[in-house]
């Protein structure tokens, strides 16, 4: 009995781990009484000893310089670390219970001073991860003075300048004073290992978005060369469709907590027009997923050079005329019309983008931590199942192209990229990126309702937006310069 007391004691100290919150209770046993007298004794309340458990976490460590607060033990404990009466739920943690305390893995004391930016990635800086639910920012519609010419205008006014969007505003915890860097609060970029680290560290959304789509693209083209070049032995269609699904799934679990994962161009776009991405990082983004599939396609070629050989001598024709192309490169099928095959991407695009929003919206039903990008695959699973058949199921311009570039310097021929009326154009770049702006204005038109999106802008801010562009547009290319003026007036009509 003794025994049991000390096991129990122990699974007890497991759950309950904040030695000011909790009081253990124990039972002061008799060695040399009997089991009935064990039974009867009553238990006697002492302290458990001081808790000794070195500091907690990266985790820890990181909230507290997000968020400039030490994380709150003590509540913590006070909602998690016990279980249900009756034992174990078969329904798992849920809100009245809690998870079980987590701390994470072990930091050696000195780790940090050898480490001096582990876990101190810019706090506070949204990040657009189609891993996670999308962040709420505001945008130049959503407030006066949030556009250049507001403030140039200000300017003009009363000398003195209005803050910028909350965009352009630097990462909350980053002192941005005279007086922080004083008192030494500035994060200097300093003790780095080399310069690559350096390099990395100001680069690394670029090459999360190459690495991720790299990844992704290879295993999704590999999956393909298996099927068509084993002339359907190994895997079927629907089993290509299932790897392409879940090959993106891993391209977004490795960096879609650093750059977001869009792997797609038309994530990107529609993200910057209705969630508010930056901009200015979009065509680094592109270059980086086009770069990415060019890095893929060279991969799986050589991984499959073989098998593409073979086959062509088996088939007794030239390597671009086997079905591997059609395993590398997408395009209409012979008896689908062009507009057909437009609208067959335009539309898996504007679902694929919409779904994406949705899933990113936390007003909606997002899914629990970590299941955004499963779900994701399956998404892209089942849209190829549905839209695949007529022209290969793009959907993503960078996974057509970079292929296609690929076999171009493996000796295709120019052909490749005039094929189909030159299909890699307006197939899955103008389609698919259409179609997703599209999907993602419906999505907003009819759900979402948040002040990010442009649909919800205030009506006299979007028009006067829209005046403003069109003015400094015809400013810069000199056409109808003439109503300039008439422009200018407008805006000052719709000025708020």
């Amino acid at each position: 009995m003794a025994n049991a007391l000390e096991s129990h004691k122990k699974e007890v100290d497991e759950v309950q781990t904040d030695p000011e919150e909790f009081q253990s209770q124990s039972s002061e046993t008799d060695d040399e009484s009997s089991t009935d007298h064990e039974k009867s004794q009553e238990s006697q309340p002492k302290e458990r000893p001081p808790n000794n458990r070195p500091p907690a976490s990266r985790q820890a460590t990181a909230r507290t310089q997000r968020t400039g607060e030490p994380r709150d033990d003590v509540s913590r404990s006070k909602t998690q670390g016990s279980q249900p009466p009756g034992g174990f739920s078969l329904a798992g943690s849920n809100a009245f219970w809690g998870a079980p305390p987590s701390y994470g893995p072990y930091i050696h004391p000195e780790y940090h001073s050898y480490n001096p930016h582990y876990g101190n990635s810019e706090p506070g800086k949204p990040v657009w991860s189609l891993a996670q639910p999308l962040p709420h920012v505001v945008r130049d519609g959503m407030r006066y003075g949030a556009l250049p010419e507001d403030r140039k205008e200000e300017e003009q006014e009363d000398g003195r300048s209005r803050p910028p969007p909350a965009a352009e505003e630097p990462p909350t915890g980053i002192p941005q004073t005279e007086e922080a860097k004083e008192n030494g609060e500035e994060l200097e970029p300093d003790g780095f290992f080399n310069i690559w680290s350096k390099v990395r560290f100001y680069a690394k959304e670029p090459f999360a978005e190459w690495l991720g789509t790299s990844v992704a693209i290879t295993l999704g083209l590999c999956a393909g060369l298996s099927h068509y070049t084993s002339q359907g032995q190994a895997g079927t269609y629907a089993s290509q469709c299932a790897a392409w699904g879940f090959s993106f799934m891993i391209g977004i679990y490795i960096a879609g907590g650093v750059s977001g994962a869009h792997l797609n161009p038309a994530i990107t776009i529609s993200l910057s027009v209705w969630r508010g991405f930056p901009a200015r990082k979009c065509t680094l983004y592109v270059l980086a997923q086009v770069l990415g599939a060019i890095t893929a396609g060279g991969l799986a070629y050589a991984i499959y050079h073989d098998a593409i050989v073979d086959l062509s001598v088996k088939s007794q024709v030239i390597q671009s005329k086997t079905t591997a192309s059609q395993a590398l490169l997408t395009g209409p099928k012979d008896f689908v019309t062009p507009v057909t095959a437009f609208f067959d991407e335009f539309l898996g695009s504007a679902i694929l983008v919409g779904i994406i929003l949705a899933l990113g919206d936390d007003a909606n039903a997002p899914p629990g931590a970590g299941m955004q990008a499963f779900i994701i695959g399956i998404v892209i699973t089942v849209l190829l199942l549905a839209l695949g058949y007529n022209t290969g199921g793009c959907f993503n311009a960078p996974r057509d192209f970079g292929p296609r570039l690929t076999v171009l310097m493996a000796g295709w021929g120019g052909q490749v990229f005039m094929e189909k009326n030159v299909w890699w154009v307006w197939g899955p770049w103008i389609a698919d990126i259409f179609g997703g702006l599209f999907g993602a204005m419906v999505y907003d038109l009819a759900i979402f309702t948040g002040g990010e999106s442009p649909v919800n802008y205030p009506p006299r801010r979007r028009k006067r937006a829209l005046l403003i562009k069109e003015k400094n547009l015809r400013d810069k290319l000199h056409i109808g310069r003439h109503k300039i003026k008439d422009l200018e007036k407008a805006v000052e009509e719709n000025q708020d």
